[in-house]
């Protein structure tokens, strides 16, 4: 898993996530995105691309949840777009549509954190 840090906008962060994302690039005593958002980062509203990502594991689903879920306790937002078909085949079936912010391109992205389209 590649973790790149686009833009910073103040308001708004675009991380990028590419390669495949399996077991052994979540350790489970650290979190990947720990460093690359910095003190604070899951306060912020942050846009996460996945046009980069080429497979998904069950454990990388997990780690979706789990940073979704530091991000709500923090008070931030987190938007994932740019969904290859593949991996969004697998996220329609297990229903992360209802617990996750899912958008069709960074434009929806936008969109959904400003309220427009939730």
């Amino acid at each position: 898993m590649d973790l790149k840090l686009l833009s910073d906008e103040g308001d708004v962060l675009r991380v990028e996530i590419a390669g495949p994302i399996v077991r052994s690039d979540v350790p489970p005593d650290s979190e990947p995105l720990d460093t690359l958002l910095g003190p604070g980062g899951y306060a912020r509203r942050v846009l996460i691309s996945l046009a980069g990502i080429t497979l998904i594991d069950s454990i990388c689903l997990a780690w979706l949840l789990v940073v979704h879920k530091r991000f709500r306790e923090a008070g931030g937002t987190m938007v994932v777009h740019s969904i290859r078909p593949p991996v969004m085949e697998i996220l329609a079936l297990i229903r992360f549509e209802q617990v996750l912010y899912l958008a069709e391109d960074e434009t929806a992205a936008l969109a959904v954190l400003r309220g427009e389209n939730s």
